[in-house]
């Protein structure tokens, strides 16, 4: 029975590709265009939120499935968009959110595509500013530890921590400043 199910479905599979490679090109280009503006209209009200990785992902998704033209030129589109949002906030010193939309657009993936010469960043690029954020929060964070702000320290460290999990040099001011907090507080 098995066997007789598996083939009914093999023989089934070529007719379903003829419904949508059957359809008359203004057909297929109205249905095209549809996917390609809910695809923008999803991406966009994620933007609107701050979902940056969410709205990568939804182009992911869209251009790998369908990998139509007007996805790839969204998609080109969001990337850059998101590079501003990177460069803004780390031109105003928000480091964090510099840090963090630089780690969103390296892991969407977006510079491997067949479009990432486009772009006006690369991985290079994207691994340079998570860097720079990162250090830019281990100096904010030890201004505050030299003025005796453990507290802020840490928490300043910790939003590096956020987009640049393996760095060990955050991490371990991290755990020198949190064993000098507990030790003052036993001595409170």
């Amino acid at each position: 029975m098995p066997l007789l199910v598996l083939m009914l479905s093999v023989s089934v599979l070529p007719s379903c590709a003829l419904f949508t490679s059957g359809l008359k090109p203004a057909a297929r280009d109205s249905r095209d265009n549809r996917m390609v503006n809910d695809t923008a209209k999803r991406a966009q009200e994620q933007i609107a939120l701050g979902n940056y990785k969410q709205a990568l992902e939804i182009y992911a998704h869209a251009y790998d499935r369908h990998h139509l033209a007007g996805h790839r030129q969204g998609f080109l589109r969001l990337g850059e968009q998101i590079r501003a949002v990177s460069d803004k906030a780390y031109q105003d010193a928000r480091y964090a959110e510099a840090g963090v939309t630089a780690r969103n657009l390296f892991e969407s993936g977006i510079t491997t595509r067949d479009f990432a010469d486009k772009l006006s960043f690369d991985d290079d690029f994207l691994t340079a500013r998570i860097s720079a954020c990162s250090r830019s929060l281990m100096e904010l964070g030890l201004m505050r530890y030299r003025e005796e702000k453990l507290d802020e320290a840490i928490a300043i460290w910790r939003r590096a921590l956020d987009f640049d999990t393996g760095n060990k040099t955050v991490r371990q001011a991290i755990d020198t400043a949190t064993a000098q907090l507990q030790q003052l507080k036993h001595i409170k």
